[in-house]
């Protein structure tokens, strides 16, 4: 018997890949990136139980060496976007988004500091993902975001095994504070509101799951190059 199924018309399709935009695009980032992100956790290991002052240190140096290009490189599409987009609400929202997300670096200069490391010659990224598109930021974004939420656990860590503060070598990984958890909410009302069609939220998942991939590649080749104590000055 030929097989009779057709299928849905395209405006259906839509409504339907609309109705179910909040699992979707969610539950496909939680899953569809697992194997990157659990990589990228068993090359930082900041959660060791073994984890020394010199080897968070190093953590930290190479944090800076990917954030540091990374947000310049989207405060630089945020402001191209600022001149050529049109006034939508969807553009204004992902400006305002990248505006109150890009600080870390300065986060990680001040820990470095306080660490006696001081940052004009560390090694900076060269290999980054592609930001070229607003779906691609926001999957960027969603890495460099889960990433903060997640760096509260580390915080607490570090506070037990190292006596690691907020005033003390740890602000970055404090975050947004008591906010944290807000501002995760506010990244994933984003993504789900900037999630129409199905191409759209394939671009935000592949970018993330590449946005992890250059962390990792960066950080196993970081970790492979000789100590840069030359390059440290307190």
């Amino acid at each position: 018997m030929a097989d009779t199924a057709v299928a849905a018309p395209a405006n259906q399709q839509e409504q339907a890949h609309k109705s179910d935009a909040t699992t979707s695009i969610l539950s496909r980032l939680r899953l569809e990136t697992r194997a990157e992100h659990e990589a990228v956790e068993q090359v930082l290991d900041l959660m060791s139980a073994t984890l020394t002052c010199q080897g968070y240190r190093q953590q930290l140096e190479q944090f800076y060496g990917f954030y540091k290009p990374l947000e310049k490189a989207l405060h630089f599409r945020g402001d191209q976007w600022l001149n050529s987009v049109g006034e939508t609400p969807l553009s204004n929202a992902i400006r305002s988004a990248l505006a109150v997300r890009l600080d870390k670096t300065t986060h990680l200069q001040q820990d470095l500091y306080h660490l006696g490391v001081t940052t004009d010659m560390l090694p900076l990224c060269t290999d980054l993902p592609p930001l070229n598109t607003q779906a691609e930021v926001l999957g960027c974004l969603y890495v460099i975001e889960g990433a903060t939420l997640g760096g509260r656990l580390i915080a607490r860590h570090l506070s037990a095994a190292l006596g690691v503060t907020p005033m003390r070598g740890g602000r970055f990984f404090e975050g947004y504070g008591d906010d944290t958890s807000r501002m995760w909410q506010g990244m994933r009302q984003l993504l789900v509101s900037a999630s129409p069609n199905i191409e759209t939220e394939n671009s935000i998942v592949t970018n993330a799951i590449g946005t992890f991939a250059c962390l990792r590649g960066w950080c196993e080749s970081f970790q492979k190059t000789p100590d840069k104590e030359a390059t440290r000055h307190a």
